[in-house]
């Protein structure tokens, strides 16, 4: 009987563009990587490190055009975030294995930009975790670069992240 496991950690993204009613304008999904200080900061909570807790979590997004990589701690080209004010963890089994899944979950609100604005070329998103107080600096637990997504005047960004274990 083996009873090894393989574990890992990945996150997928869900991109959703909406009208103003509502309608799907354009979905993707895209893998994305874990940085370095997001596994540090999955250590801390696994030691107890009563200073790890997470206080805020958001995911961010921006108009970076560098590669996703490990050692980044923020979004290349920042524009906007939204909050999750209540991240869901599930257990999915089937049969002898077991996934654990954290969703993250959170709806940009239309852009301040005019019906003659340029929409937002968005590239880059993450989730930002924040500890401690208001001042605290953000960690970048996870970054993705992705094909270019068009943000208008009348769109509503819907971004869903599963990380699972």
């Amino acid at each position: 009987m083996d009873l090894s496991e393989k574990q890992g950690l990945n996150g997928v993204l869900t991109i959703e563009l909406r009208d103003t009613n509502g309608a799907l304008v354009e979905q993707r999904r895209v893998n994305n990587l874990i940085t370095t200080a997001g596994k540090q900061f999955l250590a801390h909570l696994l030691m107890g490190k009563a200073d790890a807790l997470p206080r805020r979590w958001t995911i961010a997004v921006g108009t970076g055009l560098e590669p996703a990589n490990i050692a980044d701690a923020a979004l290349k080209t920042f524009v906007d975030e939204a909050e999750d004010p209540a991240p869901k963890v599930e257990v999915v089994t089937n049969g002898d294995t077991s996934i654990v899944r954290a969703t993250v979950t959170a709806t940009l609100p239309l852009p301040k930009l005019s019906a003659s604005d340029r929409p937002q070329a968005l590239t880059e998103a993450g989730i930002q975790i924040t500890q401690g107080n208001d001042k605290a600096k953000p960690i970048l637990f996870n970054r993705v670069r992705f094909d270019q997504v068009n943000r208008g005047a009348n769109m509503v960004m819907k971004l869903t992240w599963e990380i699972s274990f």
